[in-house]
């Protein structure tokens, strides 16, 4: 079981920490508000991009692989009207100055989805995930 506490520090600004005792804060955009930190969507984002970007870099490394340069850039597509969850995602990875070829990324990238990325499992029950990449 994992479990989470939420504290409220001022206006809509809230501290979350978890059984691992990490702090992160998130805020709201709302006009008029502090806008002090990301948005519980914001962090939904984060979580995918890192557990995939963690995922496939593991993997690459299992296989005694230089992974090299690696980044993410990641964008989300949303309903217009409350509730405004995500529509699509998609997400690219960037490879610089690695010894991985594209047949490598692939085999990371569907291993990553199909059975360890844990958040990718879970949001792709709700919402329709793309991932390409590029080798540079």
């Amino acid at each position: 079981m994992m479990k989470a506490e939420i504290i409220n520090v001022a206006d809509l600004t809230m501290l979350a920490k978890s059984d691992t005792n990490h702090w992160v804060v998130m805020d709201s955009n709302k006009e008029g508000k502090s806008a002090a930190a990301a948005t519980p969507m914001e962090m939904v984002l984060f979580s995918l991009g890192g557990c995939l970007s963690m995922t496939v870099k593991s993997l690459l490394e299992k296989k005694r692989l230089d992974v090299g340069k690696m980044s993410m850039t990641i964008e989300a597509e949303r309903e217009p009207q409350p509730p405004t969850v995500f529509t699509k995602i998609h997400a690219s990875l960037r490879f610089e100055e690695s010894g991985v070829t594209d047949g490598d990324i692939e085999w990371a990238v569907n291993l990553a989805r199909l059975k360890y990325c844990q958040v990718d499992v879970m949001l792709e029950k709700a919402v329709d995930i793309e991932i390409d990449w590029e080798i540079l």
